[in-house]
């Protein structure tokens, strides 16, 4: 099974850095991709005792890939259940941000990133602690996938960590509007 998930983690990578041309970029309602990836980790937050919630959200689209935004959303969750404390809390808030952008962020109450590893989280096979990843599965690919199925639909991460407290990712995007079919800037 690892072998699988590696295999097919580096192919979604390998597809993602070639820039390979696949189906045109369609909108994207947040809202959906969001529910779409909480519903998917439920189960395991459940299993782990963790409180899984959400903000508000705004009604609001993006311009992209939604199954690949929705993995990334996914990859982020799952990192954010994976590496928790017990009874830790697990949050994704949305919001407009200056009105032509999207801000999602995932933060959790988890063990957190050392300063010095933080720099190197999005490389591939990169692991901050390498016996609790082998150990709660994983294939080491999860962020650097994310960071470029975030990039190709023009938008960035950002990743902030206290070491004992927990860690937030932010994906910022840019907004689609889709009455007038274009991207707000």
């Amino acid at each position: 099974v690892r072998l699988n998930n590696i295999a097919s983690d580096l192919l979604t990578l390998s597809e993602l850095e070639a820039g390979r041309p696949g189906p045109d970029p369609g909108p994207i309602p947040v809202s959906d991709a969001v529910h779409g990836a909480m519903h998917a980790v439920e189960p395991a937050a459940r299993l782990r005792g963790l409180t899984l919630t959400a903000g508000p959200i705004p009604d609001v689209y993006i311009l992209g890939y939604g199954i690949r935004f929705e993995q990334a959303l996914l990859n982020l969750l799952d990192n954010a259940v994976k590496f928790n404390r017990e009874s830790g809390e697990v949050r994704l808030e949305v919001r407009q941000v200056a009105e032509s952008r999207v801000e999602i962020s995932v933060s959790d109450t988890g063990v957190g990133i050392p300063p010095e590893d933080l720099s190197r989280i999005f490389e591939r096979f990169y692991r901050v602690d390498k016996a609790r990843s082998r150990q709660v599965g994983g294939t080491g690919l999860g962020l650097s996938i994310v960071k470029h199925a975030i990039e190709q639909m023009n938008g960035s991460i950002a990743v902030e960590s206290r070491v004992g407290s927990g860690t937030r990712f932010t994906i910022t995007l840019p907004q689609f509007d889709t009455d007038k079919r274009v991207l707000i800037s």
